[in-house]
């Protein structure tokens, strides 16, 4: 049985030289002095003010863990990828990865359907591929070798409906969502939900990924007489929404998805963002999750956000399956590393606590309302 550990308490043991990943076989990879993982995310493009949170949290964890001694005395090296949120670019980086024998494991991606596109090639090779965030039910279902941190769409749906129809009050509701994998799947699950609650969703309509002006569907949204929406897209077309909504003296209460919760909605919504409630899994303010914020605090000058929390439990408990099998003498294989992390007991992270049933796991969430411009807690 592999003991349970904090994400949080560190990875110790003895400094190890570092192999050139030319040197290593399939094999030696799994016995040499290094563990080496693969990381991609979308760190330019449409979503990169996620994906950079996702890079600063993977580069803070291979920091954190080299300077206390690598994995059980083995140094750990990580190779990042810019996927741009694009299927054939995640899909590219995927063949990079399983083509070099010295990555044992892949990180990646933001989004579901780069995560998807990815996962069909690592599960080919073989290779356990932990998403910090793709969420639709499918993206598990494509092999063993696929793990994700956060709760599938259809749980998060529960909370979505339970905001709108309970929380709020709201009976009739439109249901904006963005037009992809995720945003597709948060928009029928919630629509589900919200319906079992006695709710009405009397509109839902896509955002595609072009759009900017969302007058024609703000005019719909005030002539079907909502009186509450929920927002199942992203946090760049939600702010653009947000401000044409407010702009048009639409006032109704408005619930969003978790990517809501970002800084960059904030900034680029102002003051049309007051009011919004959205979920997370992870909030800086919470005592249990100081040491990490002070960390990140420390090397980047800000708080982490949920996207970077994510990162960092998704490489985090890679690492600590590599652990595992490094400890009971056995090699660092990628086949021996994808039964390790399924064989994780609890797993305490910054996220909350990951407990992998077929790779997914099921996490509380909070709600945060956001108030005088900044993200409190919505009690």
């Amino acid at each position: 049985m592999i003991q349970r550990r904090s994400l949080m308490g560190g990875l110790t043991g003895l400094g190890a030289v570092a192999l050139m990943p030319g040197q290593l076989s399939a094999q030696g990879a799994g016995t040499s002095g290094i563990v080496k993982f693969g990381f991609f995310g979308p760190f330019t493009g449409n979503f990169a003010a996620n994906g950079q949170r996702f890079r600063e949290a993977g580069e803070l964890f291979l920091e954190q863990t080299n300077a206390a001694g690598g994995i059980a005395g083995r140094r750990l090296e990580v190779e990042f990828q810019d996927d741009r949120g694009d299927p054939l670019q995640s899909t590219n980086i995927a063949q990079r990865f399983v083509g070099d024998a010295a990555i044992v494991a892949a990180i990646g991606s933001f989004t579901t359907t780069a995560s998807m596109a990815a996962g069909q090639v690592f599960a080919q090779a073989r290779m356990p591929q932990v998403s910090p965030t793709a969420s639709h039910p499918d993206y598990t279902k494509i092999s063993p070798y696929q793990f994700r941190m956060p709760n599938t769409q259809d749980i998060v749906a529960e909370l979505n409906a339970e905001l709108m129809v309970n929380r709020l009050g709201t009976r009739r509701i439109a249901l904006p969502y963005f037009q992809d994998d995720w945003g597709i799947y948060v928009a029928q699950a919630t629509k589900a939900e919200i319906e079992k609650r006695g709710g009405e969703v009397i509109l839902s309509e896509a955002m595609t990924q072009q759009a900017r002006d969302f007058r024609a569907m703000i005019t719909k949204i005030r002539a079907s007489r909502a009186d509450g929406i929920f927002l199942a897209s992203h946090y760049a077309p939600s702010a653009i929404f947000m401000q044409q909504l407010r702009q048009a003296g639409i006032t109704v209460p408005v619930g969003g998805a978790d990517p809501l919760y970002n800084p960059e909605f904030l900034r680029l919504a102002g003051p049309a963002a007051e009011g919004v409630i959205c979920t997370t899994y992870f909030f800086p303010a919470d005592p249990s999750k100081a040491t990490f914020t002070e960390g990140y605090k420390a090397k980047y000058g800000r708080e982490p956000d949920q996207w970077a929390a994510f990162a960092y439990d998704a490489i985090a408990i890679a690492a600590e399956g590599a652990k595992a099998l490094i400890q009971a003498g056995r090699p660092v294989t990628r086949e021996a590393l994808r039964d390790a992390i399924d064989d994780l007991p609890p797993y305490e992270g910054v996220t909350g606590t990951t407990d992998f049933v077929n790779g997914t796991p099921r996490k509380p969430m909070t709600l945060l309302v956001i108030r005088n411009g900044k993200y409190e807690l919505y009690t």
